[in-house]
């Protein structure tokens, strides 16, 4: 349907200027959903060239010592009683595609070796032993410890936010 497809390409362009937003993590759900698709969809190098940038945007992000990409500027606890400035949320393993897709295109191993670190360092610190994951672990960058595992959108700190553990089985799975 031609009308369709010119109304997800308008909705996908205006996207464009986020190629280069370093301000939280969310680029795998922005840009890959829309400009992943539409550039499987078309072949359009402008789109792989767009995602390819979104990808280098995303990896300013990742703190080696912590092995993790930082999803917030920084959480707040539910608490209150704390402020933790390097959370990760079980939710950015839905940017690993992104990342997988720069390496593939590009020939650069980069994006690959940080998708794998971050994920590794998930099932490490984010997975429990009953395969259930933790919404947010805090990390201190200057030792790589964990400082905080809670919640930030489920019921409680040792439940499981459905939605997020279903992002975690697709990023691992990706």
């Amino acid at each position: 349907d031609k009308a369709l497809e010119a109304k997800a390409v308008e909705w996908t362009h205006r996207l464009e200027p986020l190629q280069y937003f370093t301000q939280h993590h969310d680029l795998g759900f922005m840009m890959y959903c829309s400009y992943g698709n539409a550039y499987r969809l078309t072949g359009n190098k402008a789109y792989r060239d767009i995602l390819i940038q979104s990808a280098k945007s995303l990896c300013t992000r990742f703190n080696k010592t912590a092995g993790s990409i930082k999803s917030w500027n920084k959480f707040v606890s539910w608490h209150g009683n704390k402020t933790y400035e390097f959370p990760v949320i079980i939710d950015n393993m839905m940017n690993l595609e992104l990342l997988f897709f720069a390496s593939k295109q590009t020939g650069d191993p980069l994006y690959k070796e940080i998708a794998i670190k971050h994920a590794e360092t998930a099932m490490k610190n984010q997975i429990r032993e009953d395969y259930s994951s933790f919404h947010v672990v805090c990390y201190d960058t200057l030792t790589g410890k964990v400082v905080g595992r809670e919640t930030a959108q489920g019921y409680a700190d040792n439940s499981t936010w459905s939605r997020g553990q279903a992002w975690g089985i697709y990023g691992f799975t990706m």
